[in-house]
């Protein structure tokens, strides 16, 4: 027993309705008996000449809809059937209590014969042909029982409630269909909703699946905390992405030149974060490792001049107007142990070296690897002598810009200053778990805004 509304909807929607109409249903049907019965005491008042005859009718019509309701499930009756009988019902015992009274009592009887309409509008939950057929059947019930018992005229009849409780009945119609249509559209959205939320979940966990994979890429590329532990150098990465995959990136190459150590190391911060950032800091690792295969070793600024000319050949950029400007800011050193001399050569991103309370800044060229506005420039190298206890420090921008502390305003480039000169007095261990607390001590509950990096190297 399906109501007509649901040919076109899901077999889940039908089930939802189902479990709705039976939890309401059966929560009215218990009140309708309870209150039937309550009437029969009102009746006594009311008409008491007709009380006996009210209160067997009463008791017939409940006990039968009560039965229903109780045997529902024996029987195989939907649930809007337990309802919808005891509608009919409460029609059959209101339609003859309205054609046997007189004028005034029949007044005072009125509300309660509308009741049964208002209610059913209220609660009841089926199709609109069900709704019609039950006003058809009270409007021929009341006119067979009205010839046949009413002491009344036709115009009496009417006038003292029977033409009011007759457009109640026909309005009642409205809401109930306007309830039933609302619920099959309430419970269809909300499947929708829940199957889109599970497109969502699925298509976020493979996505989140990618990632995580893309991750593992990028790690394997990254040089492992056993590389930097092998080095025969001091030296230490503070690197905490904003995102599963970093935009950030760290490369190093330690070799012998002339039976001179050389440490060569690298930093870049690729345009964006996240995997299009990911993209590019492998893009700028495979390059590097590329360029420095060959066997003679160039200096700093020769090897960014060449991995501009990679990356823009790799990324078909032209220099026209409108196209991606992808690129990244990038520091590169070259540090010859023996000698304790440094080569640097930087897009955008500078080198401090910390001698004792002192810090000395390289800065590196103001343009980045890769396209941009303005005429294309050779990079430039720097070169410092270096002694025994220097720390030098490359790092990308994202410690100085993040927001926190109690205003939420940025780190700053003077604070980050201040912090590397406190702790390089300490040992490479030390400094990466004070950097690290400090960045989290000031960012604490806010979003991390950028990948953060920090290189550390100590000269011997």
């Amino acid at each position: 027993m399906i109501n007509s509304e649901l040919t076109n909807v899901s077999q889940e929607v039908k089930i939802e309705l189902t479990k709705l109409t039976q939890a309401n249903h059966d929560l009215v049907i218990r009140v309708v008996t309870v209150l039937n019965i309550l009437f029969s005491i009102s009746d006594y008042f009311t008409a008491p000449n007709f009380w006996l005859n009210f209160l067997v009718i009463r008791v017939i019509i409940t006990s039968i809809f009560f039965s229903v309701y109780y045997f529902q499930e024996q029987l195989s009756i939907h649930p809007k059937w337990t309802l919808y009988i005891a509608y009919l019902g409460c029609i059959v015992e209101n339609s003859y209590m309205y054609n046997v009274l007189d004028a005034v009592t029949l007044q005072k009887f009125t509300f309660s014969f509308i009741t049964t309409f208002i209610g059913a509008g209220l609660f009841a939950i089926w199709n609109l042909r069900l709704s019609i057929v039950a006003v058809i059947f009270s409007v021929m019930l009341n006119a067979f029982l009205f010839v046949l018992l009413s002491p009344l005229s036709l115009n009496e009849f009417l006038s003292n409630g029977a033409f009011l409780t007759l457009m109640v009945a026909i309005f009642s119609v409205i809401p109930i269909h306007t309830r039933m249509s609302a619920l099959i559209k309430e419970i269809t959205y909300r499947f929708q909703l829940a199957s889109a939320s599970n497109v969502i979940a699925n298509k976020n966990k493979n996505i989140l699946d990618s990632i995580e994979y893309a991750k593992r890429i990028q790690d394997a590329m990254l040089p492992a905390q056993k590389d930097l532990d092998a080095l025969p150098f001091d030296c230490f990465v503070f690197y905490q992405p904003k995102d599963i995959v970093s935009g950030d990136f760290y490369w190093f190459n330690p070799l012998m030149q002339q039976e001179s150590q050389v440490m060569i190391a690298a930093i870049g911060d690729c345009t964006g974060h996240g995997v299009p950032g990911a993209l590019m800091s492998i893009l700028g690792m495979s390059s590097m490792q590329e360029i420095y295969a060959k066997d003679e070793l160039l200096p700093p600024h020769q090897i960014l001049d060449q991995l501009r000319k990679k990356i823009t050949t790799n990324l078909k950029q032209t220099g026209e107007l409108g196209e991606q400007k992808d690129g990244m800011d990038l520091g590169l050193i070259h540090y010859f142990a023996n000698e304790r001399r440094l080569e640097f050569a930087g897009a955008n991103l500078p080198v401090w070296i910390v001698r004792q309370d002192e810090l000395i800044e390289l800065k590196g060229d103001r343009f980045p690897i890769g396209i941009h506005y303005g005429q294309e420039k050779p990079f430039n190298i720097q070169s410092i002598n270096l002694e025994v206890g220097d720390w030098i420090y490359l790092f990308t921008d994202g410690f100085a810009d993040q927001l926190g502390g109690e205003l939420g305003k940025k780190y700053l480039s003077k604070n980050f200053k201040n912090l590397l000169l406190s702790t390089s007095k300490l040992t490479s261990k030390e400094q990466h778990e004070s950097i690290r607390t400090e960045f989290n001590h000031w960012k604490n509950q806010l979003d991390q805004l950028d990948d953060v990096l920090v290189f550390g190297l100590r000269v011997q």
